[in-house]
């Protein structure tokens, strides 16, 4: 168990610093595997997965938010923008996600990550163009970021990024401000999903497993920092190729576990 939580965090670490996003595409399908095959029940294992990752997700969004916030890579006047709607939303979404399936939700996500990431795939140049269609609907772009992150584990700080490659941001700056709104999302989502259940052991908050987040936070940390200078290194043309490739990744594999 030790060595899968070092390896999962690492990975969703190293992601967090490379493309400003949680990691939970890859946290949660170990997480419920490893609860599930410890006698879990299989609903409590979901949440419980969601909950962890969510809660881990927070300091690694902090770890890889301070290495962009070093190389200027960070808008501070939009992070302000998102900052309390992503948490509000977040919260939002762990106390529906608590309650309700979540897998038509999901579905939805999976298809809009797919049209985000095909979008970046064929465009030819990062815009740098304002766009007042985008620019009015900041709040409802982290609102919807937070209830979709927590409803679905993953893609909140992807629409985030690209909301913000489309209101003039550069793809390299949008990512390193998406991992600032990683914290509120993660800190929403751990409200909501640390408060909605008992605590059965001495290592149990609620719907967040506190060892693996200590194991996979620690570990988070230290990759996030690779992934931040992974990130610094690539020009932009291939790392918004890079970002294209990995959503529609992240919405096959969604539809995959939806309908599995």
């Amino acid at each position: 168990m030790l060595v899968h939580l070092i390896l999962v965090g690492s990975a969703a670490g190293f992601l967090a610093g490379m493309f400003g996003i949680g990691g939970g595409a890859i946290v949660i399908p170990v997480l419920i595997y490893m609860y599930k095959s410890g006698g879990v029940e299989a609903t409590e294992a979901i949440r419980l997965a969601f909950g962890t990752s969510l809660a881990t997700m927070a300091f690694t969004g902090l770890s890889s938010f301070l290495s962009h916030w070093q190389r200027d890579n960070v808008d501070l006047p939009w992070l302000k923008k998102l900052f309390f709607p992503a948490g509000v939303g977040a919260t939002i979404g762990a106390l529906l996600a608590t309650r309700i399936p979540g897998a038509w939700l999901a579905l939805g996500l999976s298809l809009m990550l797919a049209y985000f990431g095909a979008k970046l795939l064929m465009q030819k140049e990062q815009s740098t163009t304002e766009s007042p269609r985008f620019l009015r609907f900041h709040i409802l772009a982290g609102l919807l970021s937070g209830v979709a992150y927590s409803l679905a584990g993953m893609g909140g700080a992807s629409v985030i990024t690209f909301y913000l490659s489309h209101v003039g941001l550069s793809l390299r700056k949008a990512i390193g401000t998406a991992t600032g709104v990683i914290l509120p999302i993660s800190l929403g989502a751990i409200i909501g999903f640390g408060i909605t259940a008992g605590s059965p052991h001495d290592w149990r908050w609620g719907y967040i497993d506190l060892y693996a987040l200590l194991v996979m936070s620690v570990c988070s940390i230290v990759a996030s920092k690779l992934g931040v200078k992974a990130a610094t290194l690539l020009p932009t043309p291939l790392l918004r190729k890079i970002f294209g490739m990995f959503m529609v990744g992240l919405a096959a594999k969604t539809i995959y576990t939806v309908l599995a």
